[in-house]
């Protein structure tokens, strides 16, 4: 399996090329960048079936070298030395990543599902270029209807529902769409999207879908695309309150 690896630092270079001679002696390492344009002619030229590519470099990071590319027909193992919003796109989308400093078990690991899952050159693109080239937040999500998927625009999400090990996603023109993911795995996702709550155990709200809420004993929401209302766990009211009244909700 030929490898380059694409990293501004030669100290990580240098770590995991040591770490995959040792560990991972089926990938032969063909070369080796420290920029975005680098790595791209590196690629163009040796014709890798593995990168790894480091997500944060000056001037043009991993995502904009990925983004040169019309078809992608090698696989990325990422490395980050940042455990931010950048590892819950990954893991989401079933991209492989390393984090900094590199586990030589998970690298193992991380080499082996690359080997046995490949990545299809569509799905891939598709996710790179769901995260805003500015902020680098993820934009959009994949979400199943009958045997479509579909790119989601987060900010169309009315709210999110779990159903067991599974979760309904309704937007805010009342589309339905089910999801393999946890309410968990979605929470954690859109964390770095400030206006989704969760207001009790099954539900996560889009805060700029609320039309008004209660202030009663009983802390009620009621959202403005289809009317629905929710119940806000008696453990999480007062938060949920505060943070309401933050956004200068209309409150009932």
């Amino acid at each position: 399996m030929r490898s380059v690896i694409i990293d501004d630092e030669e100290a990580n270079v240098e770590v995991l090329e040591c770490l995959l001679g040792e560990y991972c002696p089926q990938i032969v390492l063909v070369g080796t960048a420290h920029s975005a344009d680098e790595g791209y002619q590196l690629i163009v030229e040796h014709k890798p079936d593995f990168v790894f590519l480091d997500v944060n470099m000056p001037n043009k990071n991993g995502l904009d070298l990925l983004r040169m590319f019309d078809e992608i027909n090698f696989q990325v193992i990422f490395v980050t030395a940042h455990d931010e919003y950048a590892i819950q796109a990954f893991e989401f989308s079933a991209v492989d990543y390393l984090l900094k400093p590199i586990d030589h078990e998970k690298m193992i690991r991380s080499v082996k599902k690359a080997e046995h899952n490949l990545l299809l050159n569509e799905n891939f693109i598709r996710f790179i270029d769901s995260v805003d080239q500015q902020s680098q937040l993820l934009q959009k999500i994949p979400v199943h209807k009958n045997d479509v998927v579909t790119l989601l625009d987060i900010h169309e999400i009315s709210y999110l529902e779990a159903l067991g090990n599974y979760c309904e996603v309704i937007t805010k023109n009342r589309q339905k769409y089910l999801s393999s993911k946890t309410l968990l795995a979605y929470e954690q996702l859109l964390d770095s999207h400030t206006n989704f709550l969760r207001i009790n155990k099954k539900t996560l709200i889009n805060v700029f879908d609320i039309h008004s809420y209660s202030k009663g004993s009983t802390c009620f929401i009621t959202l403005k695309s289809n009317n629905e209302g929710f119940e806000v766990s008696r453990r999480k009211k007062n938060e949920i309150l505060q943070i309401l009244k933050n956004y200068q909700l209309e409150a009932s």
